[in-house]
């Protein structure tokens, strides 16, 4: 039989080594068995070119990376034990994040419970056990520094998406964690792997161009969500670059000597598909024209909330000035509505300065000064951190602010109502003003006061329908105001 030169032995032996073979043992036991092989051809005539090549089409590098598998399923118990379940909880955990967000969609309960249970499966157990699992077949080559920042990033990520889809605190800095840690260390930690594989020279160019790309692209998700300005032009730049330049060069240097089209390339095709659809849909964006149009109905509420204060307050000073025909019961009574009304505007005034602090992350003092001017507010469409502060958790719906001013906004027509019980037309008026009953949506089916007026309404639109409660409080003020003016006896 003719024996292989020390360079060809090395030759197979760095095969099966690129192979991802991470066991000494089995590498040389699989490096000495394709040698048995090429031996063989070559004692039928072939050169050693011709039966390496041979044995490779016989074996296959999918069978040779088999082997490692099968090899650790049989020796080692945790690895086989952490396989499986593996794959059983990233099952179960993409089953319950799909109906969890079918529920979420159609509004029905428990879709909280089962996203929250879903992604903690995705992030702190399937995530992880995956990575595991990876390094074990080492099925990504690089130093273990790989390893750990995908386990770092990958945690605030999913948990961040989870976090603001609930609209728990917190989200926003999970978010800017994950989306961070994976631009910025991760996806260079993988380019600089690649780029020390000489095997590949050809493909660096490539490597590069599609790093920094799908760098332009996460950031330009991260600035869309958190509604920072340049999202749209880094969006841009990384889809030029992944659609129009990455994947081309790849394309041609990879596949162009296929003999048939392979499952890598259909999923890199789909992959990168619906990654510009997902970005598409992230970019349509409620447009400034129409955020607009909220803006001058908004200031006009503003104004007739200080008019109707102002007329509220000269007319409790002049039936308070008017000892002679006011009694001390009516003055009590007088006082009593005003400072109700005052302080339910004020508990107002304060929420929505809550809203456009946290929304557009300043401090009291310049959300105040917004508040009195909704034209100021960068972030008008915003929607989740208004429907948390409101709404609380959609389950319920209140745990929001929402349901303070609902309560507060009862008492104070209770009271009214008691004041005035004998003018039907002042009932009327208060009682329409003051309205918190359930919203009955098309279906006719009815959902709490809290989420008809607040759920999902984008931040200029909360601000106005704030703004529209203070105006109603001072209109129920003056109606109960003028019915003392009423009964005041003519002198």
């Amino acid at each position: 039989m003719q024996a292989l030169t020390q360079k060809q032995l090395k030759e197979i032996y760095e095969v099966v080594t690129n192979e991802g073979i991470s066991f000494s043992h089995l590498r040389e036991e699989l490096a000495d068995h394709i040698c048995c092989i090429i031996e063989s051809e070559m004692q039928q005539g072939l050169t050693f070119e011709e039966a390496f090549e041979k044995t490779l089409k016989q074996i296959g590098s999918k069978a040779i990376k088999r082997v490692q598998e099968d090899t650790l399923l049989l020796i080692d118990k945790n690895y086989r034990i952490m396989k499986k379940s593996m794959k059983t909880i990233g099952l179960v955990s993409l089953v319950l994040i799909t109906i969890g967000a079918l529920f979420k969609i159609q509004h029905w309960p428990g879709a909280g419970i089962l996203l929250t249970i879903g992604f903690f499966f995705i992030g702190a157990v399937f995530m992880p056990s995956a990575l595991w699992v990876m390094k074990k077949e080492s099925k990504l080559k690089g130093n273990i520094l790989i390893y750990i920042v995908s386990i770092l990033g990958s945690f605030p990520f999913v948990f961040g998406f989870l976090f603001k889809i609930q609209h728990w605190p917190g989200a926003n800095i999970l978010i800017i964690m994950g989306f961070s840690i994976i631009g910025l260390l991760l996806i260079p930690a993988i380019l600089i792997s690649k780029l020390r594989n000489n095997e590949e020279k050809n493909l660096h160019p490539t490597y590069i161009i599609g790093a920094v790309s799908l760098i332009f692209y996460l950031f330009g998700e991260l600035f869309k969500i958190m509604h920072w300005p340049g999202a749209a032009i880094m969006l841009i730049l990384g889809a030029i670059g992944l659609t129009t330049v990455f994947f081309p060069m790849y394309v041609i240097k990879v596949y162009k000597k296929a003999d048939s089209i392979k499952s890598s390339f259909l999923f890199l095709c789909i992959g990168i598909v619906f990654f510009n659809m997902f970005n598409l849909l992230l970019a349509l964006n409620v447009s400034k024209n129409v955020l607009s149009y909220f803006i001058k109905p908004g200031n006009e509420r503003i104004k007739m909330t200080q008019f109707l204060e102002k007329r509220n307050n000269l007319l409790v000073e002049n039936l308070l000035n008017d000892t002679l025909n006011t009694d001390s019961i009516s003055i009590a009574k007088i006082n009593k509505v005003k400072d109700i009304a005052d302080s339910l505007c004020i508990l107002i005034e304060n929420v929505k300065i809550d809203v456009i602090s946290q929304v557009d992350d300043i401090n009291f003092n310049e959300a105040a000064t917004k508040a009195k001017n909704p034209a100021l507010i960068l972030n008008k469409n915003n929607f989740s951190t208004p429907t948390f502060i409101l709404c609380g958790f959609e389950e319920d719906s209140l745990s929001g602010k929402a349901t303070l001013i609902k309560n507060e906004i009862e008492a104070f027509r209770g009271k009214l109502l008691d004041l005035c019980e004998d003018d039907e037309n002042a009932k009327k008026i208060i009682l329409n003003a003051l309205h918190t009953d359930s919203v009955l949506l098309v279906d006719e089916k009815a959902i709490s006061w809290e989420m008809g007026n607040f759920y999902h309404l984008v931040t200029i639109a909360a601000i106005n329908k704030l703004s529209y409660l203070q105006r109603n409080v001072r209109i129920a003020e003056c109606e109960a105001l003028e019915h003392f003016k009423k009964k005041q006896p003519c002198v």
